[in-house]
């Protein structure tokens, strides 16, 4: 296999997994949201790569 198909074949996986990443968390963010009676919301995402942290994403929403 070439690099571009390889570079192709990394690029489609690294989107599907972000895909059910962010499906996934929207769905749990907003059920949280829906059904607890806080005001704010403090969250967060921890990217790790080979049990490595790479980066954590943080956010707070309010209603």
């Amino acid at each position: 296999m070439n690099d571009l198909n390889n570079n192709e074949e990394i690029t489609t996986q690294i989107r599907k997994f972000l895909k059910q990443v962010g499906v996934g968390s929207h769905q749990l963010i907003e059920n949280e949201i829906k059904n607890n009676n806080s005001n704010r919301f403090d969250i967060s995402i921890k990217l790790e790569i080979n049990n490595k942290g790479i980066k954590e994403f943080e956010t707070i929403i309010k209603k």
